[in-house]
């Protein structure tokens, strides 16, 4: 993926759209910050299918439409879309609580023989 600034993207514009409509890939940056993607179409409409499939998939198996909708505006993370789907689980929640003790332990590390 190539990564162009907005001024050069001006200036190449036609040859980058052509580049795109054949299957490559840019980020368009502004002060070395990423702000723009150009894709091609048909990258994008499978961007789309995949995105409507994992919504109807999280619907399918119990996902709220609230939580789907505050991932598709960027309020929660992606990752969310799964969060209570198995909140009735027992096994869940002493999954938890393992993770969690093991995270209050202290980092074992192996000493070193110098």
């Amino acid at each position: 993926m190539e990564t162009i600034n907005v001024a050069e993207a001006k200036g190449r514009f036609s040859e980058l759209i052509s580049r795109a409509a054949s299957g490559e890939r840019f980020i368009i940056q502004r002060r070395e910050r990423p702000v723009a993607a150009l894709i091609g179409a048909a990258e994008l409409e499978r961007l789309e299918r995949t995105r409507r499939a994992a919504r109807r998939l999280a619907l399918a198996l119990g996902q709220t439409e609230t939580i789907l909708e505050k991932v598709e505006r960027s309020e929660i993370h992606p990752a969310m879309a799964a969060f209570g789907l198995w909140r009735e689980q027992d096994d869940l929640a002493a999954l938890a609580e393992e993770i969690a003790e093991e995270r209050r332990k202290p980092p074992s590390r192996p000493e070193l023989d110098l």
